[in-house]
């Protein structure tokens, strides 16, 4: 497959709506002769050991720091997000520092023991993948661009990056912060196109990973089992909260404001279907109505809460899945418009009277909505919860740790937050991974996230007698 024909690409600015860019496709004899390259370095690469490779990151850190001003800006740019640009800059610096401490585990040497064959010694060896290629999303590009990158080079292998066409200006200074530590810019190329670059990026690399929707994650799993190479997909989500009658309810409504609306919704573990005993429905509802009140656009206020959909397109399916609630019998308890100053702002929405008929409890809708129903029983709340193809996080705040545990242990997703919601977000220590459609392959979390771009190798010694063909034969 070869990359689009296209020379150029506009990029759009998400606060203005103008197209105020230009991305350049990198032509497909270029990503040929880059992948080339990159095998090469990578031999050295893997040669400084986890020692080296852990200077070198530690350097890339440092270069990051220096040159974050200029990252951010861009970010900024291309996101229309101000804080998130200078959270995204700023988390570079966590991952770098656990991935060293979880590389340490990752390489761990391992001692030569004897198998079950007297005489005969073994010991495992990881290598790494030559090249990965990471293919990244646009509503969180850096992160979501270094939470792999990151751990592929510490296991030693070189990288290609496709970041997404939509947000491709941070790649800029990106590439300037790789230059700093030239070990890490030998082994690491960014390229930049539509869907096709993706593609041809697949031809040429040994592993790849991507970040994204279901139907992208569908064709680069189709693409990469037709080279016979392993592909990690993190995908979307549709994550349930479920609320008991005798939970914090103040709690219960600040958690639910925060994880639908932070990041616009923008976000695969934003918070997406909330799930409230009846009992207590009306007080969570009588509290989302009166702090929704407060968040402001960032097209009305620049220190509001709600940035623009970084995607036009976001804004048309989001209104799709409004209407169609509406349509269904859905009651709108506020907001529901989208607002277009230049960019698109949807205020903050909140839908009750929701079911499972409806789009907006079945598609991932990447938006700030709050769509929230009632339950009788527990049994029903985890069979909501669990009625989904999607299976990326979930969430539960009830009466007490006990019972929350009891409810999250029947929960079909691979993260689950207990008396909040969306920590996924912010915590990586622990290993999980998404089920069903949100997710494919070892975690990218934890020592895991270094260990699956290694393959591992026996070296096995036979220190004793080895038996002659005589002693082979079956008469």
């Amino acid at each position: 497959m070869s990359a689009t024909h296209a020379s150029t690409l506009p990029v759009r600015n998400p606060r203005t709506g103008a197209i105020d860019d230009t991305l350049h496709v990198t032509p497909r004899a270029e990503i040929v002769s880059a992948a080339a390259e990159l095998r090469r370095a990578q031999r050295d690469w893997q040669a400084l050991g986890i020692e080296g490779r852990s200077a070198a990151l530690a350097g890339l850190g440092r270069a990051f720091a220096a040159h974050s001003a200029a990252l951010q800006a861009a970010l900024a740019h291309d996101t229309g997000r101000e804080r998130i640009a200078h959270i995204e800059t700023g988390a570079v610096q966590g991952m770098i520092h656990l991935g060293l401490h979880h590389a340490r585990e990752v390489f761990r040497s391992t001692e030569w023991r004897p198998s079950s064959i007297l005489g005969i010694v073994g010991r495992q060896h990881h290598t790494a993948y030559p090249l990965v290629g990471v293919i990244a999303p646009w509503n969180f590009p850096l992160i979501l661009s270094m939470i792999d990158t990151l751990p592929a080079l510490l296991a030693g292998a070189a990288v290609i990056l496709k970041p997404s066409e939509v947000t491709p200006r941070y790649t800029r200074p990106l590439q300037q912060i790789f230059n700093q530590v030239p070990a890490i810019a030998a082994v690491t190329r960014i390229v930049l196109g539509p869907g096709s670059t993706g593609a041809e990026l697949i031809e040429h690399v040994d592993a790849v990973v991507c970040t994204g929707s279901v139907r992208t994650g569908r064709l680069v799993a189709e693409h990469a089992a037709r080279r016979f190479i392993p592909a990690f997909l993190e995908l979307g989500g549709k994550d349930p909260l479920i609320v008991t009658h005798d939970a914090d309810l103040d709690r219960a409504a600040r958690v639910i404001l925060r994880a639908c609306l932070l990041a616009t919704g923008q976000a695969c573990q934003s918070l997406e279907r909330v799930y409230v005993d009846h009992r207590v429905l009306p007080e969570v509802l009588s509290r989302l109505r009166e702090s929704i009140r407060g968040i402001t656009l960032t097209c009305d206020d620049p220190a509001g809460h709600i940035g623009p959909f970084i995607m036009a397109r976001q804004a048309d399916i989001v209104r799709e899945h409004i209407a169609d609630a509406l349509t269904r019998g859905a009651t709108l308890e506020h907001g529901g418009h989208i607002i277009e100053r230049g960019g698109l702002w949807c205020e903050p929405t909140l839908l009750t009277g929701v079911n499972h008929d409806m789009r907006v409890m079945r598609e991932e809708t990447f938006g700030p909505v709050i769509a929230m129903m009632g339950y009788d029983t527990l049994e029903e709340a985890v069979s909501l919860a669990n009625d989904s193809d999607y299976g990326l996080s979930a969430n539960v705040i009830a009466g007490s740790e006990e019972q929350a545990l009891a409810i999250a242990e029947r929960l079909e997703a691979g993260f689950v937050s207990i008396n909040d919601a969306s920590l996924s977000s912010m915590i990586s220590d622990f290993e999980w991974e998404g089920f069903r459609f949100s997710g494919l392959g070892r975690s990218r979390m934890g020592p895991s996230g270094i260990a699956r771009y290694l393959r591992t190798q026996a070296i096995v010694i036979n220190r004793g007698p080895t038996g002659d063909l005589a002693s082979m034969t079956d008469t």
